[in-house]
């Protein structure tokens, strides 16, 4: 006689079924207690009546299931994924994307998460407790509002310097618009970013930011400030006016979440990436980046809510070097000179536009260090002139000292005796 070994369920069917073949229990009650139908009951005597105990065990039971992961399938991901292998460090959903990229192997999350805890290879995480937060909506059209920010962080790890990613992130789609790697934070890598979004893109209606001296001023308002009713502005400020772009600081890194997420993706993604890559300076960074972009809005971008972008497009012809440059406010002196950096600048003749002496130009230095000098919106003509030998010259110059003559110096003691003598 074969055996057969029943759960506790399967012997409570079993228990059931009896009962009702003994006539101690109808075929309604039966039904009710299986939770099927009056004519399920049917079908089931008759599998009891024709193979006994065994028809109570399903089918399948005993045999390997059809999408079992196969044994050479599961050494493989252990080794790539166990200690010492190459994505000993990757998250679950980047390990799984890595495994179908480069190994051809497909396998759904769930199964590949209770694969590496079944076997020790990833523990599980406690959850920090957090305070909880309003979330704010998403814009709903793209170019409403873009979120940028930077982080420093070991990039390339112990393969070469520390670097800073300065990005910017649509909050429409969550589509990375902006990445780039460079030495530390600073003006000229946001001018960088603005001018990527303004030529593949447009100008957006709003950027929002954190608290950075680079987008707000930390100066206090002076008299002129004040009866103008405007706050001190920061050089990128400046820029954002002039562009009619709305600044918007966010009070906390949790307000501007969106991009703080992104940093914590690509302190893990992109890291392993550039690691796997075996990417070792920065320039290697930046290129690897234009591919790793169009990968992550392939997985992470949504569509907007409304289709239509709010995107303006720039006017043909527009002088970015103007809006997308530091800039410095200068008098022209009565020779047409101005100074600036210690140099002396000449200003050059330009038909049709008279900038006369006492009159204010700025001098701008662009993004790749180049210097334009400006009356209003156009650009004046220069050569700068080389003071360095008149420099030289006014220092080895000995100086002079004045003598007092002699009349003079008895008319001096005359007054200074009369003041102390008390006499009024």
């Amino acid at each position: 006689m074969e055996n057969v070994t029943l759960s506790s369920k399967q012997q409570a069917r079993v228990e059931i079924i009896s009962r009702v073949e003994s006539g101690r229990l109808s075929k309604q009650e039966a039904a009710q207690l299986l939770g099927v139908s009056r004519r399920q009951v049917d079908n089931i005597l008759r599998r009891f009546r024709e193979e006994g105990v065994r028809s109570v065990v399903h089918g399948n039971t005993g045999r390997t299931p059809v999408h079992k992961t196969r044994p050479e399938t599961v050494e493989t991901i252990l080794r790539l994924a166990g200690e010492g292998g190459p994505y000993h460090d990757l998250s679950v959903p980047h390990l799984r994307l890595y495994l179908a990229r480069e190994h051809g192997i497909s396998i759904t999350r769930p199964t590949l998460d209770r694969l590496l805890r079944t076997h020790g290879v990833r523990l599980t995480r406690r959850r920090r407790r957090t305070i909880p937060r309003k979330r704010r909506q998403r814009s709903p059209a793209e170019g409403m509002l873009v979120l940028i920010d930077a982080s420093p962080h070991a990039w390339l790890e112990d393969r070469g310097p520390r670097l800073t990613l300065i990005g910017a992130v649509d909050d429409a789609t969550g589509k990375v618009l902006y990445l780039s790697f460079q030495l530390t934070e600073n003006l000229h890598g946001y001018l960088r970013l603005l001018r990527s979004l303004l030529l593949e893109h447009g100008l957006p209606i709003a950027l929002y930011h954190d608290r950075h001296t680079i987008f707000r001023s930390p100066k206090e308002a002076t008299v002129e400030d004040q009866l103008d009713g405007r706050a001190p502005r920061s050089q990128f400020g400046l820029v954002l006016d002039l562009l009619g772009i709305e600044s918007i600081a966010a009070h906390s890194p949790q307000a501007k979440g969106r991009i703080e997420r992104l940093w914590g993706i690509l302190q893990d993604r992109l890291v392993k990436e550039l690691r796997l890559a075996g990417i070792t300076t920065l320039e290697e960074a930046n290129a690897f980046l234009t591919e790793f972009i169009r990968r992550h809005n392939a997985e992470f971008a949504i569509p907007p809510a409304d289709p239509n972008p709010a995107w303006t497009q720039l006017e043909r012809g527009m002088d970015l070097d103007y809006y997308l440059s530091e800039r410095q406010t200068r008098v022209v002196r009565p020779d047409h000179t101005i100074s600036w950096m210690g140099d002396c600048i000449q200003l050059l003749h330009l038909r049709g536009h008279a900038v006369r002496p006492g009159a204010k130009v700025t001098v701008h230095r662009t993004i790749d260090d180049t210097v334009l000098v400006y009356h209003g919106k156009t650009r004046l003509p220069y050569k700068t002139l080389d003071s360095g030998p008149a420099k030289a010259h006014a220092a080895s110059k000995p100086q002079v000292v004045k003598q007092i003559p002699p009349r003079d110096r008895q008319k001096r003691r005359r007054q200074c005796a009369w003041l102390h003598s008390g006499v009024g």
